[in-house]
């Protein structure tokens, strides 16, 4: 099946474009807004599309564990990456206890109540709970490059700056960069002048990630969960 745009990718294109119109609006002269006005709409402008990626990721990875619950696939049809992180995430806490407290009966306890967990590794189990979108990004939902490699890499994209610049042709890891560092020092440092047209190049060059983003997660994940799980 050929390609089509996910849900996430479709509500992240709304905002994208919402931002982009307010964000000319407030350019105008006839607009009556000074510069200070402009430029605090330009910041409140880069936080909200940040947001926004991040709202992409979360929506996109809840969809997709969604529709393969639905038609309730095989666990060999979920990256085993995913897989892997799962066990891990339901018995790091677990280990910590023993590690700190040291207290064994216990600990045996707790692995045996939680032995469905391993059901993950698998591969013939149908997918529950056991398999959670929250798992995918963890702490990791701020879009930078570092969280990105760790995210892309839990569904077995293991490097995807090197895919995302093998298709687009464009060095997308330093316009990401720079978007985040105006994110950042508007956070915690002086922020820097902004203008309508600065605006529209970040904007341009995220909608243009995203798609690529999309895109690449569609070839992954429709080869190894099958197209009907692809959440479009």
């Amino acid at each position: 099946m050929p390609y089509s745009k996910s849900r996430s990718r479709c509500n992240f294109e709304d905002l994208l474009g919402t931002l982009l119109r307010l964000s000319r609006e407030a350019s105008f002269k006839k607009s009556g807004f000074s510069y200070e006005h402009q430029n605090l709409i330009y910041q409140a402008t880069i936080f909200s599309i940040c947001a926004g990626i991040e709202e992409y990721s979360k929506t996109f990875f809840e969809d997709y564990i969604y529709e393969c619950q639905s038609i309730k696939v095989s666990l060999n049809r979920i990256p085993f990456n995913l897989r892997s992180m799962s066990l891990l995430s339901e018995q790091k806490d677990l280990f910590k206890y023993y590690i700190f407290n040291g207290d064994e009966s216990k600990t045996l306890k707790k692995l045996n109540d939680s032995k469905s967990t391993y059901n993950v590794m698998q591969d013939n189990t149908v997918i529950t709970q056991n398999i959670r979108a929250g798992t995918i990004l963890g702490t990791n939902k701020y879009p930078s490059i570092k969280n990105l490699k760790i995210v892309y890499n839990r569904i077995g994209i293991s490097d995807i700056f090197q895919e995302l610049h093998r298709r687009s042709k464009v060095d997308i890891t330093s316009q990401l960069k720079s978007f985040l560092d105006i994110r950042e020092a508007i956070s915690h440092q002086t922020p820097p002048p902004l203008t309508y047209d600065d605006i529209k190049r970040h904007l341009k060059n995220l909608k243009n990630i995203i798609n690529f983003l999309d895109r690449i997660k569609y070839s992954q994940l429709s080869k190894i969960s099958g197209h009907n799980c692809w959440p479009s």
